[in-house]
């Protein structure tokens, strides 16, 4: 789905000290210390940064406070020609909405900063007719069916991608790669000799070297038809129920060849796979542990917010499904009791992972947890 407001791909001008004595007296004026969000605006009305805070007024007066060039609030405030706040009902609530603005504006600001503060990289699983295994840098990659992490050791991520990609024979190049590693005209496309629906003319099909990987016999090499559409999409399926944690396929077919190896006194051989296993059970212990966590992740948290009302936030393998006032009144617990029900009950509508554009609230409720103990006891089990 594309963003409603075009990404900002360079900074805005900056705003004169006259404009922004104006927007401090704008906050003086009209905002209240409560949970909320703000939006920084451009010239133009682009959203170029996102925050929150539990005491939104004394929060944004911050910004105004702020000096220095390399200061992060003075920064983005020198660049902010408006200034857009919205309330939230919890401190909660507000972490999650500034999640959701974040992730459908992708602002300058924002986007700029989580990349400082440190690198990351999420296993992607491509879709399509020749699917593919990728390192991304972020949770939104169009390409991505599939999406796993993110994980902090981007090194170590890369080697074992490409470690699974040998094991399994999936491709983890993209068409550019792979059209230019042959040397084929641009516009070709990755094909099946079987596979009528990939084909391409007979004139574009002419046959030109594979790529190193396919020369060593560590991918299928749909980037000249080499292999069979049915068992390449087989195996695309398998690696997705071992990223899934549901399976370890590709450890015990790594452990298989290494044996034949060294039976055989291939050595040499035994040991380049060696190396290759100790990457994929990395990876595969890291999925596992990814998975076990998502599905603790799911109960009704009973939040207390602005005046001391009580939320309920109904949780889901991590992501949150809906956000209502704690029932007050028996009409209200029916309607409460049928919202959990629809929630909770029956198979989950989001599928058997966590889905793509959500993996980043799932890491946002559980670090809420992990860094606030005391909000556990307001964590209830489902019991329907």
């Amino acid at each position: 789905m594309p963003d409603p407001i075009p990404r900002l791909h360079v900074k805005p001008p900056h705003t004169t000290p006259a404009h922004r004595k104006q927007l401090r007296a704008l906050v003086r004026q009209g905002v209240e210390n409560r949970p909320g969000v703000y939006r920084m605006l451009g010239p133009t009305g682009t959203v170029i940064y996102v925050g929150q805070s539990r005491a939104l007024r004394t929060r944004l007066l911050s910004y105004f406070r702020a000096t220095g060039r390399r200061n992060k609030a003075a920064r983005i405030l020198r660049h902010a020609f408006h200034i857009e706040w919205e309330y939230t009902h919890t401190e909660f609530g507000a972490l999650l909405r500034e999640l959701r603005l974040i992730k459908q504006y992708r602002p300058h600001f924002n986007t700029m900063m989580v990349m400082d503060e440190w690198p990351r990289a999420y296993v992607a699983l491509t879709g399509g007719p020749v699917p593919g295994l990728r390192v991304v840098p972020r949770s939104d990659d169009p390409a991505a069916v599939a999406l796993f992490g993110p994980f902090r050791r981007v090194a170590r991520v890369h080697e074992a991608v490409r470690a699974l990609a040998e094991a399994t024979g999936l491709r983890d190049c993209t068409l550019e790669d792979a059209v230019r590693g042959t040397g084929r005209a641009r516009g070709s496309t990755l094909w099946f000799a079987d596979d009528p629906a990939t084909r391409p003319r007979a004139t574009a099909r002419a046959r030109a070297p594979g790529c190193l990987r396919h020369d060593l016999g560590t991918c299928a090499g749909p980037c000249i038809g080499a292999g069979t559409a049915m068992r390449y999409r087989e195996t695309a399926a398998d690696v997705r129920t071992f990223l899934e944690g549901r399976s370890d396929g590709p450890v015990r077919l790594l452990e298989d060849a290494m044996q034949h190896a060294a039976s055989e006194l291939a050595f040499e051989r035994a040991g380049v796979l060696r190396d290759r296993l100790a990457l994929v059970r990395w990876l595969h212990e890291r999925v596992q542990h990814f998975h076990a966590n998502v599905d603790r992740l799911t109960f009704r948290y009973h939040a207390i917010g602005h005046a001391d009302v009580e939320w309920v936030y109904l949780v889901r393998r991590g992501t949150v499904r809906a956000e209502v006032r704690a029932p007050r009144t028996p009409d209200e617990q029916a309607a409460f009791d049928a919202l959990a029900e629809r929630v909770y009950a029956g198979a989950d509508p989001a599928g058997a992972d966590v889905p793509t554009h959500d993996l980043d609230e799932f890491y946002l409720v559980a670090s809420w947890f992990r860094r606030r103990p005391e909000e556990k006891q307001r964590a209830h089990p489902v019991h329907l």
